[in-house]
Formats: C-alpha cells, sequence, structure tokens
C-alpha cells in the first residue's frame, strides 16, 4: 500500500504545479505510464543529454568554484543545494516531471558512494526527476575470477525502473548491485548491448559531460571540456570520508587498450578501458503513448549518441605507426588526439593561457589576503588557534570553526592545484608547435623568434615573467606596515605560503621564520589538542609536506616531524617547462615571420 500511494504521489504532483510552455524544454514529454519506480514523461535523446551535460557541469563549477561547503560538498550536500543542483530549479527541471526524491533516499546513495555508484547515482537521479528510464544490469566474468579485475565481462541480465514499483529500492539495489566490473564489457561481445555503458566517439558532438572514462578499478565522470581540449572530470573513490573530487583530467586518460586487427576473431578483446557513454534506455509505448515496456538501445540505436569503437582503433594505429594521422597532421600521443579532437575552433595562445591564469591568481591572491589579515586580527584578539587532528574528518582542510574560517590550507591547496593545471596547459600548447604550428596563435610573443619548441617555451617563460612582475599584492605585516609582492615573487614562494593562522602574516606569505624578529618566534606558538605547544619556526618545518599539497588531503594531518631527505613537489613554470623544452635555440637567420608562415608559404608553393 505504502508503494502504491508512493507512485500515486509522483503522479499527482505534476498537476499540482504550473506548467511550463512544451518550447521552453529541450525534450517536451511524449509519454507517460501508470507502473515503475517513478512515471516516465521523456526519451532519452541527443537534446536530453545535452540537458543533462548543463546540470553535471553546473555541479562540477560549484565545486571547483563555489563557497567552500560547496567545494567540499559530498553527495548529499550537492543533490540538497539549490545552486549545485539545477533540477531543483523549477524552469531547469521542466513539467512534467517528479519531486526531489527524498532524503533517506538521498543518503543511501551517498553512504555507499565510489566511483561507479557516482556515474550510476547522478544517472539515475537525473532520469528520475526528469521522467526518463534507466536501467542497470548484472553481469559475469568471463573466466570466473573477480569481475572487477577479470579479463573481461558479460552482461547476464538488465532491470530498470519501469520494473520497480518503489524508486527507493532501485536507487539501493542500483547501487548495491553495480561496481566497475559493470564497465569491463567488451565491444560486440555477447549481451553487450545490454551492457551500462559502450565506447562514445571522441568528437565535441558526442564526448560531452555525463560521459565517463574508464581505467582498470576506476571510472570517472567527464564534468568539463576545456578550450584546449583537455578534459575535466568529477570522481570518488571507497574512502570511508565518501569525498568527491575535481582534480583529474589528463592524467587519468590512460590504459586505452588498441585494437588488434591480428585477433581475426576478436579484434577488439579487452578494448572497454577509455571514454563511455550510458547506454540510454528506450521506452516502447502503444499508439497513444502508454509506456509498455523498457529496453537497452542497440549499438545501432546508440549511434546518435555517440557509439563508436574508433578510439581503440586509433591507439592500435598509435602503436603499429608510432602516430595518428589527422587532418595530415601526425599526432603522437593519444592525449594529443583527444586535444586535436575537442579543442575550440580558434588557435591557443600562449599569452591568453597565461592572462587566464594571472586573471585567476589574482582574484584567489585577493581573497587570500584578506583571510590573512582577518586571521591575524584574530589570534592577536582571541588568542592562538587550535591545529586540528586526530581523524580524517578533523583535517586542516575540513576542520570548522576558528580554524576553519582563518586558515588557509583549502584554499592554498586549491590555488597550487590550479596553478599545476596552468603548467600542464601551457605544456600542451608547446607540444603543438612541431606538427601544427598553425594551431597557435603566437600573438604577444616574438614570432618572428620562434623556430623550435625550445624558442616557444623560452617566450612563453619570458612573457609570463613579464606579465607576473607587472601585478602584485599589498598585505599588512605583523607591525602594521604595508607590504608588497608582485605575483612573480608570490609564484617563487607558492610552496613556502605558510596555511597556519597562528603564525604573522610575514611567515604566511612564504618568509622565511629566520628573517622575524626575536619577539615574534617566541610569542607564535601553535597549540595542539594534547595541549602541547608547537613554536613558530618548528611549526613551519612541520607543516612542508602539507605545503607542497595540490589538492586536499582526505585523511588525518598530523603535525609531525619531516624525515630528513624529503622529497615534496614545488613545480614552478621554469622547472616545468625548461628542462623538457630546451635545446639549441634558432639560428640568427630564419625566414621572417616564424616557422608557421614559413610552412604556409611552402604549401602554397605545391
Amino acid at each position: 500500500m505504502r508503494r502504491f500511494y508512493g507512485l500515486l504521489f509522483f503522479l499527482l504532483i505534476p498537476a499540482l504545479l504550473p506548467a511550463t510552455a512544451d518550447a521552453e524544454d529541450p525534450n517536451p514529454a511524449t509519454l507517460h505510464s501508470s507502473r515503475g519506480a517513478w512515471p516516465l514523461y521523456r526519451q532519452w535523446t541527443p537534446a536530453e543529454t545535452r540537458h543533462f551535460a548543463q546540470w553535471i557541469s553546473t555541479i562540477y563549477d560549484r565545486k571547483v568554484h563555489g563557497t567552500k561547503e560547496q567545494r567540499l560538498a559530498k553527495l548529499e550536500y550537492v543533490l540538497t543545494d539549490p545552486e549545485m543542483n539545477l533540477l531543483l530549479d523549477p524552469e531547469f527541471l521542466g513539467e512534467p516531471s517528479n519531486p526531489q526524491i527524498d532524503l533517506p533516499t538521498i543518503r543511501a546513495l551517498h553512504h555507499i558512494v565510489d566511483c561507479h555508484k557516482l556515474l550510476m547515482s547522478l544517472g539515475s537521479y537525473y532520469a528520475c526527476r526528469r521522467g526518463l528510464p534507466f536501467m542497470y544490469s548484472t553481469v559475469r566474468s568471463s573466466d570466473g575470477t573477480d569481475i572487477r579485475t577479470a579479463p573481461s565481462t558479460l552482461p547476464a541480465g538488465t532491470a530498470s525502473s519501469f520494473e520497480y514499483s518503489s524508486a527507493h529500492q532501485f536507487f539501493v539495489d542500483l547501487v548495491t548491485g553495480t561496481c566497475t566490473g559493470n564497465l569491463r564489457v567488451e565491444p560486440f561481445a555477447r549481451n553487450s548491448e545490454w551492457s551500462d555503458t559502450c565506447p562514445v566517439a571522441i568528437t565535441p558532438q558526442y564526448l560531452i559531460p555525463g560521459c565517463s572514462f574508464y581505467l582498470d578499478g576506476h571510472v570517472l565522470v567527464l564534468a568539463e571540456i576545456e578550450e584546449g581540449g583537455g578534459v575535466r572530470f568529477l570522481d570518488a573513490t571507497t574512502s570511508p570520508t565518501r569525498d568527491l573530487y575535481t582534480f583529474n583530467g589528463m592524467n587519468a586518460v590512460t590504459g586505452i587498450t588498441p585494437k588488434d586487427s591480428t585477433r581475426e576473431n576478436n579484434p577488439y578483446a579487452g578494448c572497454f578501458r577509455g571514454f563511455r557513454v550510458l547506454r540510454y534506455p528506450i521506452a516502447e509505448t502503444d499508439r497513444d503513448g502508454k509506456v509498455t515496456r523498457v529496453r537497452r538501445r542497440t549499438d545501432e540505436e546508440m549511434r546518435e549518441f555517440g557509439f563508436s569503437v574508433e578510439q581503440y582503433d586509433r591507439m592500435e594505429e598509435l602503436v603499429t605507426k608510432g602516430f595518428i594521422t589527422e587532418k595530415n597532421i601526425p599526432l603522437t600521443s593519444m592525449h594529443q588526439f583527444i586535444r586535436f579532437r575537442m579543442k575550440a575552433e580558434k588557435p591557443v595562445s600562449p599569452v591568453e593561457i597565461i592572462q587566464r591564469f594571472l586573471t585567476d591568481f589574482a582574484q584567489a591572491l585577493s581573497r587570500r589576503e584578506e583571510q590573512v589579515r582577518l586571521a591575524w586580527e584574530n589570534v592577536q584578539t582571541e588568542g592562538a588557534i587550535e591545529f586540528p587532528g586526530g581523524t580524517a574528518s578533523r583535517n586542516i582542510h575540513h576542520t570548522g570553526g576558528r580554524w576553519g574560517r582563518y586558515a588557509s590550507a583549502l584554499e592554498d591547496a586549491e590555488l597550487r592545484g590550479r596553478y599545476l593545471e596552468f603548467l600542464e596547459e601551457m605544456d600542451a600548447a608547446i607540444q603543438w608547435f612541431d606538427n601544427a604550428p598553425d594551431m597557435l596563435d603566437l600573438t604577444g610573443l616574438n614570432l618572428h623568434a620562434v623556430w623550435t619548441p625550445s624558442d616557444l617555451a623560452l617566450a612563453a617563460l619570458q612573457k609570463k615573467n613579464q606579465l607576473f612582475a607587472e601585478r602584485s599584492i599589498q598585505f599588512t605585516d605583523s607591525h602594521g606596515q604595508p607590504c608588497t609582492l608582485t605575483f612573480l615573487e608570490v609564484e617563487k614562494r607558492l610552496y613556502d605560503l605558510s596555511f597556519n593562522p597562528n603564525l604573522p602574516p610575514e611567515v604566511r606569505w612564504g618568509a622565511a621564520p629566520d628573517t622575524l624578529s626575536p619577539d615574534l618566534l617566541q610569542n607564535c606558538a601553535t597549540p595542539l589538542a594534547s595541549r602541547k605547544t608547537i613554536a613558530l619556526a618548528d611549526a613551519y618545518r612541520m607543516e612542508r609536506p602539507y605545503r607542497s599539497l595540490t589538492r586536499r588531503e582526505i585523511e588525518d594531518t598530523p603535525m609531525s616531524e619531516v624525515s630528513d631527505g624529503s622529497h615534496f613537489f614545488s613545480e614552478v613554470l621554469e622547472s616545468y617547462l625548461w628542462p623538457k623544452w630546451r635545446g639549441s635555440p634558432s639560428p640568427p637567420l630564419v625566414p621572417h615571420g616564424g616557422k608557421a608562415s614559413y610552412e604556409r608559404q611552402l604549401a602554397s608553393r605545391h
């Protein structure tokens, strides 16, 4: 009886709410149903997947750029925060639609979330709210071993939301009955068309947020396509903290198995790692639009959503030839192929990359200046702030209270993470120079002197130094005096900036403790939960491992001694780029206009 009234509530809600015009909905309702875990109103269409992509990308944007609570948000918070979850906006949700799922169900998804369950939770939640069908499959290993590590898996059956009478039970069975083993289904294998996902074409039309990337043991939800063609992901792990992460990008794109054309019977054996798209179900209806059955789409039906095994074909080309040919351009890695396919139409500009980062850098440093100033004022009036620790939930990045307000551990890690993305973006831009110089816009650089990748790396470094030296941040020191640092100086101190609110502003901005006056060294101790206090210089030394992090820690972060010889990440653009790209500079006499112009002239003669 409870299940009947639950379904009746879902069915009556649309009649109680004002309807919006069909023209406002990217995928107007065409269905109706009288059974299932939730009422069905729509089929999955390419327009619907773009709506889904917007929903995913908004969650990612808030996880990266939102408030501190949003950046630390776990699944329950994501699904209940109107700024993160666009489906809580009636205009985006559309009508007819289904109401928000109940909190016990949301918590059931949250408490078990890991990488694969995140993918399935987001897809099924979206389907429920928009009145779309959703399915999951059961799989068995091809050799009787653990499905998560088997050479491959075979779908053995499917279940759909249409077959359930309880939304809560469907969600629970979905997340408890599937794992990353569900992704190890080879294309064209037996029952492969029952699978939860299928390989997708690497093109801007089809590889959109809501797709995924699978590598052994882990799957990530595609959440953003960068202007330069890079990809960014939303993912989770089996950590008991159930955190959601945004720090993975092209670094996670590994392990795509090449097609093996010598295997005539099964050339796509093992070809399940890589980019994938949900195998969107289709609802069959009678002539009045009433749903009679929900089933998987076939490979052919999935082509309008991007079904393709090309990534495995291209990987075979890369392995056998050493490059992938695209528009007569030899691309020397799968990463370069992905960027080539996915990048915006306009050429990549190293100067624009620097300027974009400078804008983000300036905003982050301005916020940091206020936080450091307020922290010092608070410590002077309220006393020292206890260094958190003891549990994962009370580490330097997650703790609330005074530490959460005045420490900059989270913000500093995020700033270093953004800086690392900047380094990777600059490196990716230089990679185009040898094989596709026309893909670069060298405006703002001395393009006449750029004839080799070394030239470009050097010119980019010089431009970065110039632009960083032109910008500055001013802060107030412990004696109330204004101090100014150029962005170039901040960059050099990036791994020296202390996050500890008990330390004076000079140290918060990277000054070495031995440059301070004796009274500051003696009076700025950091208290621990054990009631022990750590002197300023010792506290600064012990926090060194955490100053190298480019993402937040989810485990305990105790203050402890650093062993001799420890190495911590401390890359800046010079040390990241120059060792890789340095080489012989251009000769003093080279054709005017740089390499790209010279090659265009050569091509025009033939």
